[in-house]
């Protein structure tokens, strides 16, 4: 779109394409949750959830102990405490169940909550494997279950501010996306008994579970599966192949997932002439050096967006029309702030880098997490099986990070499964 056609439409797209849900609920009940699953994300759900008026958690679960009691702590003294979900599910009025177990046991647990009538908000990544992904998304489908994938980005304002501007042909044509997400540090918990335990290496499993490929798909699920997801989200496209590098060559202590892992995804699109070109998707994560930490780079003949869960900067190639976010010229050197839709701001950095420009600065004081949790309760009170990360998302999404760990193992391309929903 030109500058004209882009300020036509960017406030009504910006209010069905950004704006999550709005309505009033002081006639709906609340709904009656129930979370499995009450380890560190367990918890944070938990929390969040009881800021929430339209949420009443029931019950929460988990086989460990010391983590139920933690999170019972945090739901309060009207949820009560299972150690065993199926037990949970036959005894409690439950309207929705909220996943965060490690990643082998989604699948389980999703089609016990579809089996019982609930709904679910499952943790990403969906699934341990792409057939379980399909499986469930079938699932899903058959029961009209309302469910929703925990890829918060789909919740950030920033994002959803984004994703807008993408759609409207404010970036041109998008030939490269560039994410990543550094950090320094072991990935490890600590285990309550010495490693002479009988029990140690029983409970290294149960805590350390992310560092063990029966239970977990490492970084490219545990990290990968968001920044990928914003990559589909904005080409609203999955990839045709990828081709990929990584291994275990830091952090040798006994641990089998990657602790890097290199990806270039590609992905085959047609312009609006319908030529063929190809647009390229990097992704990296390593944990031996923190200097770049966790964003992605989404680049455009006409400008490129800069990506954080705080922070947006869009920066305008030098040759493309001037930005006008108001409906009159504005200096791009005033520094003045633009407001552009949903009460946020677009204002002109001052400290940018010469050769990039001055860019435009999006920011967000919202919670995602809490956000895609009211996001998900609005979606059961109006039953509405469309959710911002619908389950074919999350099959979408499944298969997008566990070709990487495919293509890292086998040391070739590996294409995009076909056939998927």
């Amino acid at each position: 779109m030109n500058r004209r056609d882009f300020l036509q439409h960017s406030a009504v797209y910006a209010l069905l394409g950004m704006a999550l849900p709005l309505r009033s609920f002081s006639n709906d009940p609340p709904v009656k949750v129930a979370v499995v699953g009450t380890g560190g994300r367990g918890t944070d759900l938990i929390r969040k959830l009881s800021t929430i008026e339209r949420a009443e958690i029931v019950a929460v679960c988990d086989d460990y102990a010391p983590h139920l009691k933690r999170g019972g702590e945090a739901a309060g003294p009207q949820a009560q405490q299972y150690l065993r979900y199926d037990e949970m599910l036959r005894s409690e009025d439950i309207q929705a169940v909220i996943v965060a177990v490690p990643l082998y046991l989604h699948f389980e647990m999703c089609r016990q909550a579809i089996a019982h009538g609930c709904d679910v908000f499952c943790e990403k990544t969906m699934c341990h494997s792409v057939d379980e992904a399909q499986r469930l998304a079938d699932l899903a489908r058959e029961n009209r279950t309302v469910f929703q994938v925990g890829l918060q980005r789909r919740a950030n304002a920033i994002y959803r501010q984004a994703h807008a501007m993408v759609q409207t042909g404010m970036l041109g044509t998008i030939l490269s996306i560039k994410s990543q997400w550094h950090r320094n540090n072991d990935w490890r918990r600590p285990v309550p008994v010495q490693r002479d335990h009988p029990d140690w290496q029983n409970l290294e499993h149960r805590l350390n579970w992310r560092l063990y490929w029966p239970y977990s798909q490492g970084l490219m699920t545990e990290l990968g599966a968001h920044q990928l997801d914003v990559a589909n989200w904005m080409l609203d496209a999955v990839p045709s192949r990828v081709v990929a590098s990584g291994g275990n060559d830091y952090w040798r202590d006994g641990r089998e997932v990657f602790d890097n892992v290199y990806c270039v995804y590609e992905y085959d699109r047609q312009d609006e002439n319908g030529t063929t070109y190809t647009a390229r998707v990097t992704y990296s994560s390593i944990q031996s050096n923190a200097y770049e930490g966790a964003s992605e780079l989404i680049m455009g003949t006409k400008g490129t967006l800069l990506l954080t869960e705080k922070t947006g900067l869009f920066y305008k190639e030098p040759n493309a029309e001037p930005v006008d976010w108001q409906g009159e010229e504005q200096d791009e050197t005033s520094g003045a702030a633009a407001t552009i839709t949903s009460g946020k701001t677009l204002q002109l950095s001052n400290d940018p880098w010469a050769h990039r420009g001055k860019p435009y600065q999006m920011s967000a004081n919202s919670n995602s997490t809490r956000d895609q949790l009211i996001a998900f309760l609005d979606c059961v009170q109006q039953r509405k099986t469309e959710t911002i990360c619908p389950v074919e998302d999350g099959l979408l999404n499944t298969a997008t990070v566990l070709i990487g760990n495919q293509a890292i193992k086998e040391r070739r391309e590996i294409a995009f499964p076909a056939g998927l929903l």
